[in-house]
């Protein structure tokens, strides 16, 4: 069985997946989808109950979760650098994944969302998604001042 691929081909989250691939060699297929349809479908909601995606189709069943779609796709190449030989490797790789998700996406959806009309526009909220997303594009370029200071082993 290929993996099968269930999610709009336009969306940042399957751009994780598709990135993953590309790096590992791995061949996906898109399945035939369309968003408020196919995901509200029994089928799919049998593979994610929540109807979100992405949501891969596996040999062995169903992942969703895009985080965990890409690393199931880097881990399938043995071979691949995206998930090297040691723990800590491993959990740099990780804390990164992590941080885009948790520090980048999530600010820029709570300034984005109102914007389209799916929330209510809160100055203070904007305000903070703002100075939290400062921060963290400061930790991907940080200053020389910064950088003189990591340890050398980074």
């Amino acid at each position: 069985m290929a993996l099968i691929l269930h999610a709009p081909k336009r969306n940042k989250n399957v751009y994780k997946t598709l990135i993953a691939a590309e790096y590992s060699g791995v061949q996906l297929e898109f399945a035939d989808f369309e968003m408020s349809v196919s995901n509200k479908s029994p089928e799919f909601l049998k593979m994610n109950p929540l109807g979100k995606t992405p949501v891969l189709e596996t040999p062995d069943g169903p992942v969703f979760e895009s985080n965990a779609i890409a690393r199931y796709i880097a881990r399938l190449n043995g071979d691949n650098a995206l998930f090297l030989s040691t723990p800590i490797d491993n959990a740099r790789i990780d804390q990164w994944i992590d941080f885009a998700t948790l520090k980048i996406d999530t600010n820029i959806l709570k300034w984005y969302i109102p914007r389209l009309g799916f929330a209510p526009y809160l100055p203070p909220v904007e305000e903070a998604a703002n100075s939290a997303l400062k921060r963290a594009f400061g930790a991907l370029n940080p200053s020389p001042k910064w950088e003189a200071a990591k340890p050398s082993s980074l």
